[in-house]
């Protein structure tokens, strides 16, 4: 999955960088590439926007927790549920690599900037 997100990153630079040589394109062609980066970046976004609303629930769940009586439970229903409580207590946002790539929309922000910066940094290159 790793390998997936390294490659989404890139090829969300290079419909940005396509984007900015709209000189020398058709407004068909223009069009197109226009289009293309609006789905991509929406995928994109969907994707880091669905591990955020899983890191949501998984708070309400704390909180549900927090709420209830399940302390009143019989014994092991109690073990059982302390199991769940242990797993709601931490983040649970999408990860891979044991936390080296977290989805979030902080993550998102940091793909646009990376995005930015290299498109920069190839338009300096070519003029």
């Amino acid at each position: 999955m790793f390998i997936k997100m390294f490659f989404s990153d890139l090829i969300f630079a290079l419909f940005l960088y396509q984007l900015t040589l709209s000189s020398s394109v058709s407004k068909v062609q223009l069009y197109k590439v226009l289009v293309e980066f609006f789905a991509f970046a929406f995928y994109l976004y969907s994707v880091c926007y669905v591990s955020e609303e899983l890191d949501t629930c998984n708070v309400k769940i704390e909180r549900a927790f927090g709420n209830s009586g399940w302390i009143k439970c019989s014994g092991k229903t109690c073990l059982d549920l302390c199991f769940l409580i242990r797993r709601v207590q931490r983040p649970n946002h999408l990860r891979f690599y044991q936390g080296f790539i977290v989805l979030s929309r902080s993550y998102y922000l940091k793909v646009v900037k990376a995005s930015y910066s290299m498109v920069n940094f190839m338009r300096l290159n070519v003029n």
